[in-house]
């Protein structure tokens, strides 16, 4: 992790336009297609949300522009980010669930499945303290959608990105997932978002050629 020198950062500009915002996010929703990845994780019995969690955050780790976080007065940047995403209970709640990332695919996806299962009995609602290098990942697996917003405390606006994926479907001979991506637009713009997502199918790509 590092200081940004705000002084001399190239988003200067962009960041004192935002940062005073009551309300500084800006989303994307698209429909990704994942035909060749939701074939391949059946063919082989791979669990899909693990999985398909290891790759967005293999590709939003590739972007600095994800890993940027506001401390007060102060930008920093992580060297890694890591997922805390939803989980549902045995009481039909939500819970948060945080797994440190790893690069390596098998360590990864095993502590998310081993979290998984310790979440199920649990009733957590609370963030880690001190930590800032989360990215907040949501998951409707029970339908899909064309566009989500967040409820978000706009006296105390964050700088944590927010990607929430729905249920994968069919359209026109393909599979298809809705995502949708929430950043601070002091930190990350469009463009960053665009190449987030077409990270996510290079990062496909590579992971079925395995």
């Amino acid at each position: 992790m590092k200081k940004i020198d705000i002084a001399n950062w190239k988003r200067i500009k962009h960041y004192n336009f935002y940062k005073d915002f009551d309300f500084p996010l800006f989303s994307i929703t698209v429909n990704l297609d994942i035909t060749d990845f939701v074939k391949h994780v059946k063919a082989n019995d791979i669990r899909f949300f693990p999985t398909f969690l290891y790759l967005m955050m293999k590709s939003m780790n590739n972007i600095d522009e994800f890993k940027y976080r506001i401390r007060g007065s102060e930008v920093v940047l992580h060297d890694t980010v890591t997922p805390s995403y939803t989980v549902l209970n045995n009481d039909d709640l939500y819970v948060f669930c945080t797994t440190d990332y790893d690069p390596d695919y098998l360590t990864f996806t095993n502590k998310v499945e081993a979290d998984i299962e310790e979440s199920k009995t649990s009733d957590r609602l609370e963030d880690i303290p001190g930590r800032d290098d989360l990215v907040f990942v949501s998951s409707l697996p029970w339908t899909t959608f064309t566009q989500m917003t967040h409820p978000i405390d706009t006296s105390h606006p964050d700088s944590f990105p927010r990607v929430t994926i729905g249920r994968y479907f069919e359209e026109s001979h393909s599979i298809k997932i809705p995502i949708c991506v929430f950043v601070h637009h002091g930190l990350c713009d469009g463009l960053h978002v665009s190449r987030f997502l077409e990270g996510i199918k290079k990062e496909i790509g590579e992971f079925i050629k395995q």
